[in-house]
C-alpha cells in the first residue's frame, strides 16, 4: 500500500464502517494513515483492515458504486433508478437509498399537499418564480413544483423546477448558499479575458 491509493475498510476500524472509501495519506511498517472521505476523518488503520479499491471500476457498468454522500462502496442495487442517459440507458442515483432518506427528509402530509394544491397557479397562467423571477406559462413551457421544508414537511411556495433542483443541490442550507454568494462575489469584478 502506498500514499494516494484508494482503499476500503474491510473491517470496522476507529468508527469507520466496512466498505468506507478512503485515500492513504502515509504508510508505516504495518499501518496506514487514511483519510476516510465520508466521515471526513483521518484514521490510523492496520494494513489487514484495508483493501485496495480501483475507484474507476465502480459505478455505471460495474456491479458496485461509491455513494457520493457516505462514500461507502455498495452494490448497485442500493441505488435507486434515476433517469436515462443520452443513449437511453437507465442510470442510478449518485446517492445510496439510505443517504437519500436524509436528502429527501420529511415529505408533505396529505393535508399539506391539498393546501399547496389550492395555491397552485392554473394551467396556462403566467407564473413568475419567486426565486429566479423567470416568467413562464404553467404547463406549457415550464414545470412548477410545490417546494417544501424537508425538516418539517411544511409547504412553502410554488417555484420553477430549476430552482427546486438548485435548492435541493444546495440542501436547503443557508450556510452553503452564503458560501455560493461569497464565491460569486470573489469573481464579480474580474474582467473577462
Amino acid at each position: 500500500m502506498n500514499p494516494n491509493e484508494f482503499v476500503i475498510a474491510t473491517q470496522p476500524v476507529n468508527g469507520i464502517v466496512i466498505n468506507s472509501v478512503g485515500i492513504i495519506n502515509s504508510v508505516d511498517v504495518d499501518k496506514a494513515q487514511v483519510y476516510f472521505i465520508g466521515k471526513n476523518e483521518v484514521v490510523i488503520a492496520p494494513f489487514e483492515s484495508l483493501s485496495h479499491v480501483d475507484v474507476e471500476n465502480t459505478g455505471k457498468g460495474h456491479p458496485q458504486k461509491i455513494c457520493n454522500m457516505c462514500h461507502i462502496l455498495k452494490p448497485m442495487s442500493d441505488f435507486a433508478r434515476n433517469q436515462n442517459d443520452a443513449k437511453g440507458r437507465p442510470t442510478r442515483r449518485p446517492s445510496c437509498n439510505e443517504c437519500r432518506k436524509t436528502i429527501e427528509g420529511k415529505n408533505m402530509s396529505a393535508s399539506e399537499k391539498r393546501r399547496m394544491m389550492d395555491k397552485r397557479p392554473n394551467d396556462k397562467a403566467i407564473f413568475v418564480c419567486p426565486i429566479c423571477e423567470k416568467r413562464s406559462i404553467v404547463g406549457v413551457n415550464a414545470n412548477i413544483v410545490a417546494d417544501h421544508d424537508h425538516d418539517t414537511g411544511k409547504g412553502r411556495e410554488w417555484i420553477c423546477d430549476s430552482c427546486n433542483t438548485g435548492l435541493g443541490r444546495f440542501k436547503d442550507d443557508i450556510d452553503i448558499l452564503e458560501r455560493v454568494i461569497d464565491y460569486l462575489k470573489r469573481f464579480e469584478d474580474e474582467a473577462p479575458e
